[in-house]
């Protein structure tokens, strides 16, 4: 048998063999598996949404857009600098060695801050802090609690309640959206940005 006779057999053979394995019985779970994965709604995404960080400080819930963020790190408490023991600066935190300014969200916002050991029927402490950046530059803010990203349509956000708008941290949200049984303020991060730069001057 000649090379391309030998070429013709083995090509025979291997499309017989594609033939079985095409023509075998289908396993039960393998069409059960297919089924409920092409019945599953599709999610989708629309057009115009934004992705934000939701999380918490004192016992009220905020998102920022995602974009602002750089990380999120475990909490450690901060370095008071000399003479800066008032205002929104905590002090500098260390980050894999990088100095950087803690900013305190809390005293920003006039947010009522939480006793130490917190009281009955607040949310448990899940401290983290959230590393931002602005254009050339770096900061951290601690928060009590980090739920994560969130998407939503710019439609889903409701107008801030007026008791919310005369409060310290209405100032720089410029819509509300709910969340299970919770609201989350967003914030205007240039806003927010350009207020950290005037308290830090």
């Amino acid at each position: 048998m000649n090379q391309d006779e030998t070429q013709l057999v083995q090509g025979a053979q291997e499309l017989a063999a594609g033939s079985r394995l095409l023509d075998r019985e289908m396993p039960e779970d393998y069409l059960r598996e297919r089924t409920s994965q092409v019945a599953a709604e599709r999610k989708r995404v629309e057009i115009g949404a934004k992705s934000v960080v939701v999380f918490r400080v004192a016992t009220e819930w905020f998102a920022l857009p995602t974009e602002v963020f750089q990380e999120v790190d475990v909490y450690c408490p901060a370095h008071t600098i000399p003479h800066h023991r008032n205002g929104i600066l905590n002090g500098l935190v260390n980050i894999r060695g990088e100095l950087l300014l803690s900013i305190s969200l809390s005293a920003l916002l006039q947010l009522e801050k939480i006793p130490e050991g917190g009281t009955a029927g607040q949310l448990p402490s899940r401290g983290r802090l959230l590393v931002c950046s602005r254009e050339t530059s770096r900061f951290a803010f601690p928060v009590d609690e980090v739920h994560g990203v969130r998407r939503y349509h710019p439609k889903d956000v409701r107008n801030v309640p007026a008791t919310l708008a005369e409060a310290g941290a209405g100032a720089y949200i410029f819509g509300i959206l709910a969340w299970g049984d919770k609201t989350v303020g967003c914030i205007d991060s240039e806003l927010l940005f350009y207020a950290i730069d005037k308290g830090l001057a």
